[in-house]
């Protein structure tokens, strides 16, 4: 029984580690500079503000869930809170999603940078959304022990950090664009 448990955590450990899904940069998107009041200025820096928090506050919740399990799959004991660990994990993603959904995008800026700006709100909800369904793959694994249920937590985790690093770019270049210090 020691061995196939063994085996489990063994192909658990070459999946998290395993080949890189890295595709090519996409080129930068370019857009003109955005002149904005300082009135208007002060609204985007405080979306951006409050995107920032969010995030931080839920970045947190990801990384604990993330260090205890791969404790675990380094050979070590699972921890009895690694479920409410993993639940909490999933809450923050959740909750995420759903104050990132009301925050209202700044009305003075053009029609492109306002596209750009709800592209990168949505793809923010989208990798919060993604990443609470990893969650479920690891309390999955932590129940079954099954380490198919690890591949799809790696194929998650991999979409959702695809989703923020794409939204994360895309607020980026409207930032800069505005001359909005980041």
């Amino acid at each position: 029984m020691k061995n196939i448990v063994l085996v489990a955590l063994i192909i658990g450990v070459m999946a998290l580690c395993g080949c890189s899904t890295e595709k090519a940069p996409a080129p930068q998107q370019q857009i003109p500079a955005i002149t904005l009041s300082p009135a208007d200025k002060e609204k985007l820096m405080a979306f951006q503000k409050e995107v920032l928090s969010i995030e931080n506050l839920t970045d947190k919740a990801i990384q604990l869930a993330l260090d205890e399990l791969k404790s675990v799959l380094k050979g070590g004991e699972i921890s009895i809170n690694l479920p409410s660990i993993i639940d909490r994990a999933k809450s923050e993603s959740l909750r995420a999603g759903e104050s990132l959904a009301k925050k209202a995008i700044p009305e003075a800026l053009p029609p492109e940078a306002r596209k750009l700006l709800d592209e990168a709100k949505t793809g923010l909800i989208a990798a919060y959304q993604t990443y609470a369904a990893s969650f479920d793959a690891i309390r999955n694994f932590v129940t079954d022990k099954n380490p198919m249920t690890l591949l799809e937590y790696r194929k998650k985790n991999t979409e959702a950090q695809e989703l923020l690093k794409g939204a994360t770019e895309k607020l980026k270049l409207i930032m800069t664009a505005a001359g909005v210090s980041q």
